[in-house]
């Protein structure tokens, strides 16, 4: 049944649905970040590499992410948003569970799939649920909010992922003595993933609103709102994507299209993996890019307008190659920086995990928030005032990060790192509002899913799979770990400068075509 509840803007229960949201995001995070502390534990146990270990925070989570992440970012904006999250977060806790039963690199491999499939129902069902709850003049400063999730959870993650594995591993150091032979890593994983069960359950209280009466624009209902989210599914996949359009009928350019994509695709899976040795790694990428062009492909051909507004907006698409080169470095840093801080510092991991964990968590939120405030009112005096926060960002990120690397002394990275948790999280709230502010609302949960697409296969499947990559290159001259990790990272910081030129181009673009797209929407035919 369609929902009736219209709710008052930016009201007590407005913020309670944030609050409940925030806790998904974070519990999202906490699960998807606790690798990274474990990572010295998982490589020596399982007898893998830093590019394995990037293909598992990374690639291996991040691809199935994005495949999934586009029906359900379809079923969002045609079914029941709590009903979808909740099921997520169910999925995801017990994928994150049973990754501490895996004995093995596939088995490992396998269940953080599982998260990532679990994971794609969150965001996109957020962003558009609490479009319905906040007014346009609080977006930002929401989105910054429930984006802080990111940091908080992946603090809490490394902290409690970090005092786990050691404690248990202090009370049984020979893992054959342990309950069921497992190792502190593993126990990690069980315990920050079962309670993930719970907040499941209390994503069920929050109510559905009626999608689109925030701005008064009235929304359709999708009455076979599954059917249609299976259509495009079939419609993205290798093969099925190629039968649709012959079954369909389509014009032969876009056969042609799908054809020439397809062997685009695998040539450039052969040659990376034949470069690289890597073939889970391209060949996951290889899927991941297919499914992002060919997704493209059919809103092109199923929503015309929506298409259009989305995918030939400059803003858009400026943003979208700006901002996921900052999470390809960010995530790349989340991954690997606690295994550097404790070979090079000397630390338990109790101790990297609560000093990087608190660091990032606290410093990550404020940026965040001041991010999303400063944006809101720059954005009240200029267009481009989001665009101008993330420049900011851009500029002072990897100048932190490097200076944090090349410290002596644990105070001054310290200092350093604190300033990285702060400015390189400046922009995630905005970019969002950026792209969603460019379509309607019946949109924003696409526009939300192709910005996850591009964060996930640019930002998250290449950003830690290159720095382990190429970490590795060194480790092979003989340089240690901490150094090998460390060369890595700075040479990739390059990547901010096409970042830069991408959001200035971008806000060059965005005030005539934000403007301008209630008006080109009417002539494309949408009925306003």
């Amino acid at each position: 049944m369609e929902s009736s509840f219209k709710p008052k803007l930016d009201s007590n229960y407005s913020y309670y649905v944030l609050s409940v949201l925030l806790v998904v995001y974070i519990f999202n995070f906490l699960d998807r970040q606790i690798i990274a502390i474990l990572a010295n534990d998982i490589r020596e146990d399982l007898g893998i590499s830093l590019s394995d270990l990037g293909f598992l925070y990374g690639t291996a989570f991040a691809i199935f992410y994005s495949i999934v992440g586009i029906p359900l970012a379809k079923l969002a904006d045609t079914w029941h948003r709590n009903y979808l999250i909740s099921g997520g977060v169910a999925i995801w806790s017990l994928m994150t569970a049973a990754s501490g039963l895996m004995r093995s690199f596939v088995g490992l491999a396998i269940c953080r799939i599982g998260v990532g499939i679990g994971e794609s129902s969150a965001s996109p069902a957020a962003y558009s649920l609490l479009s319905d709850y906040f007014s346009t003049n609080v977006k930002t400063t929401v989105y910054s909010i429930y984006s802080s999730g990111i940091y908080i959870g992946g603090g809490i993650g490394i902290f409690l992922g970090g005092w786990i594995a050691d404690s248990w591993n202090n009370i049984y150091p020979i893992a054959e003595q342990a309950p069921f032979q497992l190792a502190g890593w593993q126990i990690a994983f069980i315990s920050v993933g079962l309670p993930g069960l719970l907040i499941a359950l209390l994503v069920l209280t929050i109510k559905e609103p009626i999608r689109g009466h925030s701005e008064g624009i009235k929304i359709e209902k999708e009455e076979r709102p599954f059917f249609e989210a299976g259509k495009v599914l079939s419609g993205i996949l290798p093969i099925s994507s190629l039968v649709s359009l012959v079954y369909k009928k389509e014009k032969s350019p876009e056969i042609y299209y799908q054809i020439f994509m397809t062997f685009g695709v695998i040539s450039l899976f052969t040659i990376m993996s034949y470069l690289t040795g890597d073939l889970l790694q391209w060949g996951a990428f290889g899927l991941g890019l297919f499914t992002l062009l060919s997704w493209i492909q059919t809103v092109k051909l199923n929503d015309p307008i929506a298409f259009s507004l989305g995918f030939k907006s400059k803003t858009i698409i400026f943003s979208m190659i700006g901002f996921p080169l900052i999470s390809f470095m960010g995530y790349a840093v989340s991954a690997f920086l606690p295994a550097y801080f404790i070979e090079t510092f000397e630390v338990t991991k109790t101790i990297a995990g609560r000093n990087l964990g608190l660091q990032s968590a606290i410093f990550g939120f404020f940026g965040l928030l001041t991010g999303g405030l400063f944006s809101d009112y720059l954005r009240k005096k200029y267009l481009n005032g989001r665009i101008y926060v993330g420049i900011f960002a851009v500029v002072t990120s990897p100048i932190s990060i490097i200076l944090a690397l090349q410290s002596k002394d644990l105070f001054t990275f310290y200092v350093f790192h604190i300033i990285w948790s702060y400015v390189s999280t400046l922009w995630v709230g905005l970019c969002v509002a950026t792209v969603t502010d460019m379509v309607l609302p019946r949109m924003r949960a696409m526009i939300s899913a192709f910005w996850i697409l591009m964060a996930s296969v640019v930002g998250l499947s290449l950003g830690p799979y290159s720095i382990g990559k190429l970490a590795d290159y060194f480790i092979s001259l003989d340089y240690s770990s901490a150094n090998s990790i460390s060369y890595s990272i700075q040479i990739w910081c390059s990547v901010f400068i096409i970042s830069l030129i991408a959001l200035i181009l971008a806000a060059k673009y965005l005030p005539e075509e934000e403007n301008s797209k209630v008006e080109r929407a009417r002539l494309l035919g949408e009925q306003i």
